[in-house]
């Protein structure tokens, strides 16, 4: 069953510019300021700790998006970010080092969502991230922006703890999609672990393919 988010926010936050529904807000969490606190208000953030680093949203054209694959019946979801270098980080501009990166999770849908306006269809799903049907693939800036599949997965899930579709003056604007992850894996005999991994992230028709 769709639910409706009705945001009882100031009228100014959408009659300033519609755009604003593409802009990320950081809001840290209270336990690790390095992290974006998880909300379900279409931020735009996410974050997880990544060993002695973080991997965490930019200022970027797209922090994330999702493609409907009709062959295999698949959704692709990628989360398109900095992996931070150094140990005291604010958001952002202001992260003296980082490498950028992205987190694709390729996985198999017993609906189909063609569409972002599908995307209710998520709701409360957990992906279990050592099924062999599932895709995780990583770039990095460092390997020249080379996408490496993931094939050692030690334990790891993605949850779509909710979704919600977003109305503005009566209008479907995207629909917003929250949950945790996290993973552990090996590549080329070096061992990485994401945790306490969180996404708010607002999908539209720009950001579904």
């Amino acid at each position: 069953m769709k639910k409706t988010l009705i945001l009882c926010m100031a009228a100014c936050l959408f009659a300033a510019c519609e755009d604003n529904l593409e802009r990320s807000i950081w809001i840290s969490d209270p336990d690790d300021f390095n992290l974006p606190k998880y909300t379900e208000w279409g931020y735009n953030t996410f974050g997880a700790k990544m060993d002695g680093s973080y991997f965490l949203s930019c200022w970027r054209e797209n922090p994330c998006s999702m493609e409907w694959h009709a062959n295999d019946s698949t959704l692709e979801f990628t989360m398109n970010g900095c992996q931070t270098l150094n140990d005291y980080m604010v958001f952002d501009g202001y992260i003296t080092k980082k490498d950028y990166m992205s987190l694709t999770i390729i996985f198999p849908c017993d609906s189909v969502i063609d569409n972002y306006k599908k995307l209710y269809l998520l709701d409360g799903k957990t992906i279990d991230l050592t099924d062999t049907t599932v895709k995780v693939l990583v770039t990095l800036e460092s390997h020249n922006y080379w996408t490496e599949p993931i094939t050692d997965i030690r334990s790891g899930e993605l949850c779509f703890k909710r979704i919600q579709n977003l109305y503005v003056d009566g209008k479907f604007e995207e629909s917003i999609v929250s949950g945790t992850f996290d993973i552990r894996y090996v590549k080329d005999g070096e061992k990485t672990r994401m945790s306490d991994g969180r996404f708010d992230i607002g999908i539209n028709q720009s950001f579904f393919w």
